[in-house]
């Protein structure tokens, strides 16, 4: 029967859609996948959101001679607030009151600096609550450091011919964060629980913080020089006209990444609907081939079924065909993904972009989920049209 069914068929048809499945399956698989990088890129330091800036007023001459304020008046944190693109908006709260960070661990030579400590609300950071968060019965202050602290130390115990820390270790060293003035200061036991790059400041938790501005502030009288806020979802550019007309500025880094990730969002969106397109054409021109080969097989299906052989049993040699040709035309595509992938990876590790080397999961769901479908259509088109030659 395999013989008779598939031996002496013109198969250019079929190799045309099957050169169109490979192209639509590595356009998927490739959009997926680089859209799941993009998403997780820089996840682990960025703290915020793409949606969420942290501004501060410009600097000019006007604030060299003291003409206008670098902080932000309440009135002024008021009108953010009521901006219709602005969904949530938060002053940044700074110690008030004198901070060492003292390490004194067998790893590293011991030293102390004078820091500056900053906090904001918690719906801001994408963080875990359990990891970041403090009360008066915590053993420790969990703090995020800047990954300029982490480049500052390295390159520190280099000179001293000592060997270099990684995040995981630094995560381990003993610190303490001496506050107060020097009449009366105290010494509490921190611990580094994440890394950003996004603060240039050391940040505590906003509980934290506030009590040790009631504690050891010499006054109450809190300044606002740097404001965290959140935009609606699609109206980021909105808030950056804003920005600029109010004379505010943002880090140019969380923009061009913001920018950057919707650029690529909108890329790979097109290149997944691109790839939708060419593997439902691809599917159809697979489905027409199959009509004509049960076309110009009428006379031996029909002569099979009168041997004795049964719809199921007919319908089966087809569809385990054009199966087997799926998995072929599939493990090659993967096959071509993967290595295209991993070129990808290791062209934008060198160009300094540090990724995970990873294939994501969403791109093996995403291939299982073409099959079933591909599966679907050619086991119910093969039956309806194999019942209707028994039925003629």
């Amino acid at each position: 029967m395999q013989k008779l069914f598939f031996t002496n068929q013109n198969r250019f048809q079929l190799f045309s859609a099957c050169l169109g499945l490979m192209i639509g399956l590595i356009l998927l698989l490739s959009s997926i996948q680089l859209y799941h990088k993009a998403k997780l890129y820089n996840e682990d330091s960025e703290l915020l959101d793409g949606h969420t800036l942290i501004i501060q007023k410009k600097v000019n001459r006007a604030s060299h001679l003291g003409l206008g304020s670098p902080n932000f008046s309440k009135s002024e944190i008021e009108v953010l607030q009521s901006q219709e693109f602005i969904s949530a908006c938060s002053p940044i709260m700074s110690n008030q009151f004198e901070v060492i960070v003292e390490i004194d661990d067998p790893v590293i030579p011991a030293f102390n600096s004078n820091i500056f400590l900053q906090s904001v609300e918690s719906e801001f950071v994408n963080i875990s609550p359990s990891n970041f968060g403090w009360n008066d019965s915590s053993i420790f202050v969990p703090v995020v450091m800047p990954h300029n602290f982490l480049i500052m130390l390295n390159t520190f115990l280099s000179a001293s011919q000592l060997p270099q820390l990684s995040e995981s270790l630094v995560s381990n060293v003993e610190m303490n964060l001496i506050v107060g003035p020097r009449s009366k200061r105290t010494i509490l036991p921190a611990r580094i629980v994440g890394f950003t790059n996004t603060f240039s400041s050391i940040l505590v938790p906003n509980s934290f913080m506030k009590m040790a501005n009631l504690k050891y502030a010499s006054t109450q009288a809190q300044l606002h020089s740097q404001i965290i806020v959140r935009s609606v979802d699609e109206k980021l550019g909105l808030l950056e006209s804003y920005l600029k007309e109010m004379g505010y500025e943002s880090g140019e880094d969380q923009l061009f990444v913001s920018r950057l990730k919707s650029a690529l969002s909108l890329t790979l969106m097109f290149m997944l609907s691109l790839a939708v397109l060419t593997l439902s054409l691809s599917i159809i021109i697979m489905i027409q081939y199959l009509q004509l080969m049960l076309s110009s097989l009428s006379f031996e299906i029909r002569l099979m079924l009168r041997l004795g052989h049964s719809i199921k049993t007919v319908k089966s040699k087809f569809f385990r065909y054009f199966i087997f040709v799926f998995i072929l035309t599939a493990l090659i595509s993967f096959g071509s993904f993967y290595f295209l992938s991993l070129t990808i990876d290791h062209k934008l590790i060198s160009s300094g972009i540090l990724i995970k080397e990873s294939t994501s999961i969403w791109t093996l769901v995403s291939l299982l989920a073409v099959f079933i479908i591909f599966a679907i259509t050619v086991d119910i088109y093969t039956k309806r049209k194999i019942k209707a030659q028994f039925f003629s």
